[in-house]
C-alpha cells in the first residue's frame, strides 16, 4: 500500500514537472518544435524554406510569451495571440507552394482539434 501511494505521488509530480517544463519552453524551442511539426506534415521543405519558418516561428512565440505575459485582459490576450497567428501564417503562406501550404493548414487543424 506504501509502495502504491509512493507511486502515484512520483507518477504525479513527474506529470506536473512536464507540464511546467512546457509552459518555460523559450521561444527557440517552442519554434523549433514547431516547425518540426509544420516539417513532419508538409512534404518538400527544402533546407532554405525549413530556415525561413523557423525564423517566423521564434518571431511568433516571442510574441505569444509578450502577449501572455504583458496584456492582463484575457481577452485583448486572446485577440492578439490570433492576429499573431495570422500574421504568422500569412508569412509561411508567402514562403510555400500552394500545396504544401494546404498541406500545412490541414496539419494546424488536426493540432486544434487535438487541443
Amino acid at each position: 500500500m506504501k509502495i502504491t501511494k509512493s507511486l502515484i505521488i512520483a507518477a504525479g509530480l513527474a506529470i506536473g514537472s512536464l507540464n511546467v517544463s512546457a509552459q518555460t519552453m523559450d521561444p527557440q524551442q517552442t519554434a523549433q518544435k514547431e516547425t518540426a511539426e509544420i516539417k513532419k506534415n508538409v512534404t518538400g521543405i527544402t533546407s532554405n524554406e525549413e530556415s525561413q519558418i523557423l525564423a517566423i516561428e521564434v518571431d511568433h512565440a516571442k510574441g505569444i510569451r509578450d502577449a501572455k505575459s504583458t496584456i492582463a485582459d484575457k481577452e485583448a490576450q486572446k485577440k492578439q495571440c490570433k492576429q499573431l497567428c495570422t500574421s504568422r501564417d500569412a508569412k509561411i503562406k508567402a514562403i510555400l507552394t500552394a500545396d504544401q501550404y494546404k498541406q500545412y493548414l490541414k496539419g494546424e487543424k488536426a493540432e486544434k482539434t487535438k487541443v
